[in-house]
């Protein structure tokens, strides 16, 4: 078993990811997400540098826009389709878009078992 390094505690979501590398926008579903990262699937894996951007959408009316760095990746089997997946740091967040997944993260573990 790996060693956790993860500081903040996470909770699963699944909203809309939209990672924009040098060969255009990669669109993606997050698996969970925490104040420092995201977990992101995506059908292929993007071509990426070092940081970029990404959009991620956990409803119609709002958006919330990161800068990430790629800290791990690899390719799971999902109903039978091979997806790329990749763990993402945050480089970049607003402090009002941190304090969203806070409260988020804080509301699960308040109405956790």
């Amino acid at each position: 078993m790996g060693i956790e390094r993860r500081l903040h505690p996470r909770i699963l979501v699944k909203w809309r990811a939209v990672v924009e590398t040098a060969q255009g926008s990669v669109e993606g579903e997050t698996k969970d997400i925490s104040v420092d990262g995201v977990f992101i699937f995506c059908p292929m894996e993007p071509e990426i540098g070092e940081q970029f951007p990404i959009l991620l959408e956990p409803s119609e009316q709002q958006t919330i826009s990161v800068i990430g760095e790629k800290i791990w990746s690899g390719t799971f089997t999902i109903d039978n389709k091979t997806v790329f997946g990749m763990g993402v740091q945050f480089i970049h967040i607003s402090p009002e878009d941190r304090k969203f997944i806070s409260t988020l993260v804080e509301k699960d573990s308040r109405d956790a078992p």
